[in-house]
């Protein structure tokens, strides 16, 4: 068998082992997914429901507590009736009961509310006042029962026309004064709301049947036929603790089936594919394995590296010859192309530092002129001014050529600029140790993002830039009444590197021009004392660190110059996002 089919034929074979296992071990983690998914969706309906019966059963227990108090004002009268009667009620005191009654279980929202006295007898019930009179144990049992919870009964209540049976959560205190002793007991219903609480339109439903026979005592609002999974049922205990109904929770898993076959048909889509790719793959690169390829690779290897003088040493005179061949070419083409690049970039930055650099000597130089051929034509005059303006012209020579000084010595700096001396550097207290020269004079705010990693830089020459961009911050808002610079420190976004922020709301860098304001000797403040080597200096620092730096506008409508440092020196950034 020739290479090409044994490669194919490998690849085909080793695509196929871990293509089968890929679309088994997807579909089984795509099951347990769900599974878990639904799972936790049942625990959280579950959950759900019981924090709802808990927050029903904590209403009543309040209400309960609430009402059963001798300290309450109609319960502490009650009381002194039952003792002023001997354990009877006369019939205004059961008149003001009752409508005492109507109104606590109207205004607390209540269901049921009955109140009995001595012997367990009667004395109201708002919600059957046909009960007066009777006796009735429950609202004392319930109130003397261990751990004073809610339990749940059905209990009649007076409806619109006739009596009704409802499933209500109930609780009862007691109040006692005088030898006499009242029961308070309080119930709300179990309504739709109950359901409604947990119910999620095709994945979860909810209902309330009786213990006894099944009765629905709440709907479901679909149909249940077809569940897979039997629903969740919490009990409603009464107060002997045994279920006197049932909450049952439905959640559907019903997409489970549908999901897996989908997912199995993608997988034997993707095999398919893959083996086919795979296959072709093989025979292609069995097509182009050589003698020569480990030798193109080493080339490649040392091309990445910057090594443009590595050559191929290709001798076959096939395909793989002929990329060998063009591959030294190329490598010969960037080398030459890279040199010339270098000589033309040094070049161009030379001419136009020296034009720059010609440009700024000129202009003193005029007035120097000028002040001596004054003085010449004065002294051959002798006119009787000549001191004066030997005094004027001789003022303006020595202040331009002080002007020269100052060019030549901040082009001498920024020739001679040394490399930076990087050490670990905490670049908030860089920023704070800058700052302070600026207290009291100029409006700084700080905004310094607390946790940066440490950086390694040269610490003076970051000092400096910073100084450099505060003071042109400065010279932005100067004369500004509300003239404000922030500093601002923060972490990068790429998780890379630090920012340094330094923004002010001055008139801003005009947009046409931010990529110019790096170049040496160019500046916006004409006639100001600018020679634009300031933010030369600091591009040419923030570079030497491997950073970057970038010129926007700031939120109150000024500049805004963002530095960017890696944590490490050599460090590549990735691309900004700034």
């Amino acid at each position: 068998m020739r290479l090409r089919g044994r490669f194919a034929l490998w690849f085909a074979l080793a695509a196929l082992v871990p293509i089968a296992v890929a679309a088994l071990v997807t579909r089984e983690v795509v099951a347990r997914s769900f599974r878990n998914d639904y799972l936790r969706t049942r625990s959280a309906a579950e959950a759900a429901m019981r924090h709802e019966l808990a927050r029903r059963e904590a209403q009543v227990v309040t209400a309960a507590q609430a009402l059963a108090s001798k300290n309450h004002p109609f319960i502490g009268t009650l009381l002194v009736d039952l003792i002023n009667g001997n354990g009877q009620l006369d019939a205004k005191a059961q008149l003001r009961l009752r409508d005492w009654s109507s109104q606590e279980m109207s205004g607390l929202g209540l269901h049921v509310l009955m109140v009995t006295g001595d012997h367990d007898r009667i004395l109201s019930a708002a919600h059957d006042r046909g009960l007066v009179g009777d006796r009735a144990a429950e609202p004392r049992t319930l109130a003397r029962r261990d751990g004073g919870g809610a339990v749940y009964r059905f209990e009649k209540v007076m409806g619109p026309r006739t009596m009704a049976t409802i499933m209500v959560a109930e609780a009862a205190r007691s109040a006692r004064d005088g030898g006499h002793e009242v029961h308070v007991l309080v119930g709300r219903q179990l309504d739709a709301d109950l359901a409604e609480s947990v119910r999620r339109p095709g994945q979860i439903d909810a209902r309330l049947v009786a213990a006894a026979d099944g009765r629905e005592l709440i709907a479901p609002k679909a149909s249940w036929a077809g569940l897979g999974t039997p629903p969740l049922r919490i009990a409603l205990t009464g107060p002997d603790g045994d279920a006197v109904a049932w909450i049952e929770i439905a959640v559907w898993d019903r997409d489970l089936a549908a999901l897996l076959d989908e997912v199995s048909l993608v997988a034997a889509v993707m095999a398919a594919a893959a083996l086919f790719l795979t296959i072709l793959l093989g025979a292609l690169v069995a097509r182009r394995i050589t003698a020569g390829l480990e030798l193109l690779v080493v080339g490649a290897q040392a091309a990445a590296k910057g090594d443009l003088a590595h050559r191929v040493p290709m001798t076959s005179k096939d395909e793989v010859g002929e990329v060998g061949a063009a591959f030294n070419l190329m490598m010969e083409d960037l080398r030459s192309a890279g040199e010339r690049l270098i000589i033309a970039e040094r070049i161009a930055a030379w001419q136009e530092i020296a034009r720059r650099l010609a440009h700024e000597i000129k202009n003193p130089l005029t007035p120097i002129q000028m002040a001596m051929d004054t003085l010449r034509k004065v002294w051959r005059k002798q006119h009787p001014s000549f001191g004066e303006i030997l005094e004027e012209s001789t003022a303006t020579v020595l202040e331009e050529v002080e002007r020269l000084k100052r060019i030549v010595s901040e082009f001498s700096d920024f020739a001679r600029l040394p490399k930076p001396a990087p050490m670990p550097t905490d670049l908030n207290e860089v920023v704070a140790s800058a700052l302070a020269l600026y207290e009291g004079a100029t409006a700084v705010e700080r905004r310094l993002t607390e946790g940066l990693p440490t950086i390694e830089v040269d610490k003076g020459q970051l000092t400096q830039v910073l100084l450099n961009l505060v003071e042109n911050a400065r010279d932005a808002i100067a004369g500004k009444d509300d003239g404000l610079i922030v500093v601002a420190t923060r972490k990068g976004d790429a998780g890379d590197r630090v920012e340094l922020v330094v923004e002010d709301n001055g008139p801003g860098v005009p947009a046409d021009i931010r990529d110019r304001v790096f170049t040496p000797y160019f500046t916006t403040k004409q006639g100001k004392g600018g020679t634009g080597l300031g933010l030369a200096i600091v591009h040419r620092i923030v570079s030497d660190h491997g950073g970057r730096i970038v010129v926007g506008e700031s939120t109150a409508g000024g500049a805004r110059v963002i530095v960017e440092l890696p944590l490490k020196p050599g460090q590549l950034l990735l691309a900004s996002r700034v």
